[in-house]
């Protein structure tokens, strides 16, 4: 199954969307460990708290960080990940292609209280089999979308994205170690698949792609540039740093990407 950006000229960037078991599964494991987390906080509390404090609020306390606060930090501070979904290969992302946001992060959080917790998982698992993209009420609420992130990256096509011109000292100097091999298929996809969407709507993706790319490096950019050449600069800086590819599409062994958008 897959999903996308339906644009009005009804091109679908199509990205592998996780199916509503495979969902189940990784969303099983992540209970185990909040199971597990929950009273191991709940032991350490019974022995390090006075036994003035109320059971209930201490009860309340480590309900709020186990089922809310380290599910939202989890999937912050590992782009999209929990245990269960690294585990079964699938990650969070924006319906856009783009990687999940804090405030996404928030609001899948947020509503997983309710379409997950309370109706233990009932609501979750309707919503996602009833929709086209598999999204539970989080994923609609926050506009995100679980992936297949070991599909995405394991289908690409080896295609190298040469520095566009003039730009060669510049992507020499980028630093885009914060960029991982999911981050960089999702770049890749969405060069590749927005070509031929009309200028303002190509524009427009790529325009909120770089920007959540460049939160992710903590870059600053040199000057006004074009998103979509900003982008394929960060393609090949990604691929300089691993090397390989470029050497043998410079030496005609490997298809070369446009080094600049399509206009029309």
């Amino acid at each position: 199954m897959s999903t996308g950006v339906v644009t009005p000229e009804a091109v679908l960037l199509e990205l592998p969307t996780a199916g509503t078991a495979t969902r189940a599964f990784a969303r099983l494991i992540d209970v185990a460990i909040q199971a597990v987390l929950f009273l191991g906080l709940f032991l350490l509390a019974a022995v390090a708290l006075p036994p003035t404090v109320s059971p209930l609020l201490v009860g309340l306390s480590i309900s709020f960080t186990v089922l809310l606060a380290v599910p939202i930090l989890t999937e912050v501070l590992w782009r999209g990940r929990s245990p269960g979904k690294a585990t079964m290969g699938l990650r969070v992302v924006g319906t856009d292609g783009a990687p999940e946001t804090p405030r996404q992060a928030v609001v899948r959080g947020l509503v997983a209280l309710v379409d997950l917790y309370l109706s233990l998982g009932f609501v979750a698992i309707v919503t996602s089999a009833s929709t086209p993209g598999s999204q539970r009420g989080g994923d609609l609420a926050a506009g995100t979308v679980v992936i297949r992130s070991r599909a995405l990256t394991a289908s690409a096509t080896p295609v190298a994205f040469l520095p566009p011109a003039g730009y060669e000292a510049y992507v020499a100097t980028l630093d885009v170690g914060a960029l991982d091999d999911e981050d960089f298929a999702l770049v890749r996809e969405t060069l590749l698949r927005s070509r031929a969407l009309a200028p303002q709507r190509r524009n427009a993706i790529h325009s909120e792609l770089a920007e959540s790319v460049r939160r992710r490096l903590e870059h600053q950019l040199p000057g006004p540039m074009d998103p979509g050449t900003w982008l394929i600069c960060v393609a090949s800086a990604h691929q300089q740093r691993q090397g390989g590819l470029l050497a043998d599409a410079a030496a005609g062994l490997a298809p070369v990407a446009e080094s600049r958008p399509q206009r029309r």
